[in-house]
């Protein structure tokens, strides 16, 4: 069964089908990332997080031209003539992208074609990065004498390391998808037109797997990389003994011993 959410006149829609939510940005013509934008996947992450069948989440752009742009110049005007509408922008969007990374689900983000400034950024906030060969990847902002500040200069180190992370930053490279790969900055790349059918099919295969073991490794990983070594195998101490409880593991403990595929409830 497949439900779509997608109200009038939002910038964001969902269809769910079999365990995997599909979230597609869809403001042409390239997809910028204005107040429509922000508040379709505001309210997007408020529905994902809040729902249990929910058990992965692909996040795409509509159209060949990019996966998502940066801000909506046309707002700029607006929000510059007002001394705290840049502030209060800033501070909405980070909101926005907090809900997304602190999504308990994986989410995989099918980068179907360029990810640049806050669409890389938005990306950056996916467990996976899918890649289409034709994509490129880059945060260009000090171009335009600025720098990243929907948390790229953060989440982008995190990734690729310091010193590439500056690197890229400092110059404004936009860098192709097996150049991506080769950093980390992608997971996979899939030839040309076929990154959200790629990141499906990955979606499709986790989402199979038992959802509260998932969810637990998501839970230790995110939040162990925040804390010293110790701090971190205490939460991955308390995540194993989520899984140990699960139905789903009574069912794979029992479907090991008789030698036969499980068949999870995912509880």
């Amino acid at each position: 069964m497949t439900d779509a959410v997608h109200e009038p006149g939002s910038a964001v829609r969902t269809e769910v089908a079999a365990g995997v939510a599909t979230v597609t940005v869809d403001v042409p013509p390239v997809n910028a990332l204005g107040a429509r934008a922000f508040r379709g996947l505001e309210d997007a992450a408020e529905r994902l997080g809040a729902d249990a069948e929910v058990r992965v989440v692909v996040l795409t752009g509509a159209g060949t031209k990019a996966f998502m742009a940066g801000a909506d110049i046309k707002e700029f005007e607006e929000l510059q003539a007002d001394p705290l509408g840049m502030p209060r922008r800033m501070r909405w969007a980070r909101e926005v992208f907090t809900l997304w990374a602190r999504l308990p689900q994986p989410v995989i983000a099918a980068v179907q074609a360029t990810a640049a400034g806050g669409g890389l950024e938005i990306a950056l906030l996916c467990d996976i990065i899918v890649a289409d060969r034709t994509a490129r990847l880059g945060l260009p902002e000090a171009k335009l004498g600025l720098i990243p500040a929907g948390g790229g200069t953060a989440r982008l180190a995190r990734r690729v390391g310091a010193a590439r992370a500056k690197q890229l930053m400092m110059l404004g490279s936009l860098i192709d998808a097996d150049q991506a790969l080769a950093i980390g900055l992608a997971d996979r790349v899939a030839e040309a037109g076929t990154a959200l059918r790629a990141a499906q099919d990955l979606a499709s295969q986790l989402a199979a797997m038992p959802n509260v073991a998932i969810r637990a490794i998501k839970r230790a990983v995110d939040h162990g990389a925040e804390r010293d070594l110790e701090a971190a195998l205490d939460i991955e101490s308390a995540a194993f003994m989520t899984a140990y409880h699960s139905a789903d593991f009574q069912e794979g403990y029992r479907a090991f011993q008789e030698r036969r595929p499980p068949q999870f409830s995912h509880r």
